[in-house]
């Protein structure tokens, strides 16, 4: 397949290069060379690269922003969204777009299935519910692949990095940590996520909603336990409630895998093997520069 992916230098965008390029050709223009707010530039790279699939991974994901400047939220988020899927049926070939488990409200404790209603609760949510929607709409050939949490060693550049380096920097500083620890989730490797949306091309899934998350929750707080423990840093770290928030944000975002199994795909391995093979392939520089201080 030839795949073309916008926000392909990103945190999930350069995992699917270094899945995607073992088997398929992928092109992965820079924001430079053309944003996805811009209809004509998305259209001529597409056009361009015959592809058989598009990927809309690029995002506005930094959800005070988002409240702050909802405008270049949805322009990025909702409208982008639908200039890639026109460009990916005027070309001929499907249309990936890459949301969230903000979709939902994250008042469900059993979480969410893919077709569950969404109902989001911040101007994030929003944007990619309209997103789905536009993607849909722009190409009826679409799938909607959604994670929750994620981490990858390309880090993401809209937040400085992920919430896995930000908690062993921050530990190996010496600093204490505290950790909301009643908001709920399934933690998503990009790398997996990564492996399983190519499969999921591969097998020429229908289009719909699929949650490509890691198998297992947890809290923020024991999620940010569980990385210092697999990386044997000992650190002060204390749980905290949310109480008052800027930006709301759903307590029980817990994504339910219902059906990729039943198109052929493995089983997505559980959060805590994924997370302690991200620690141990982290890139020598990186790891130099977080493990620096740490204290065992």
């Amino acid at each position: 397949m030839r795949l073309v992916v916008f926000g392909g230098w990103g945190q999930l965008g350069s995992d699917l290069f270094s899945v995607a390029a073992r088997r398929h050709d992928l092109v992965r223009p820079t924001h430079a060379e053309v944003d996805v707010t811009d209809a004509r530039a998305v259209a001529r790279a597409v056009r361009d690269a015959r592809p058989d699939a598009v990927i809309d991974a690029a995002a506005f994901h930094q959800t005070q922003r988002c409240e702050e400047e909802p405008e270049r939220a949805f322009a990025v988020n909702a409208t982008g969204a639908l200039h890639v899927a026109r460009a990916a049926r005027a070309a001929g070939a499907r249309c990936v777009f890459v949301s969230t488990d903000y979709v939902f409200d994250g008042e469900n404790p059993h979480g969410y299935a893919e077709d569950d209603p969404m109902g989001p609760i911040n101007v994030y949510g929003a944007t990619k519910v309209a997103g789905e929607l536009l993607a849909r709409i722009g190409c009826r050939d679409s799938l909607v692949v959604r994670g929750s949490g994620m981490f990858g060693h390309a880090g993401s550049s809209g937040k400085g990095g992920n919430f896995v380096e930000k908690m062993l920097a921050s530990a190996s500083a010496g600093h204490p940590l505290t950790v909301v620890e009643d908001q709920v989730f399934a933690p998503t490797s990009t790398h997996d996520l990564a492996e399983r949306l190519v499969a999921l091309l591969e097998v020429g899934a229908p289009a719909g909603n699929y949650h490509l998350v890691n198998e297992g929750t947890c809290s923020w707080y024991s999620f940010a336990a569980k990385v210092l423990e697999l990386a044997g840093i000992e650190a002060s770290i204390t749980p905290r409630s949310t109480g008052d928030q800027e930006v709301r944000r759903p307590r029980w975002s817990v994504l339910r895998d219902t059906k990729t199994v039943k198109l052929g795909l493995p089983p997505a391995r559980p959060w805590e093997e994924a997370l302690r093979w991200y620690l141990d392939t982290r890139p020598a520089r990186q790891a130099a520069s977080a493990c620096g201080e740490h204290r065992h």
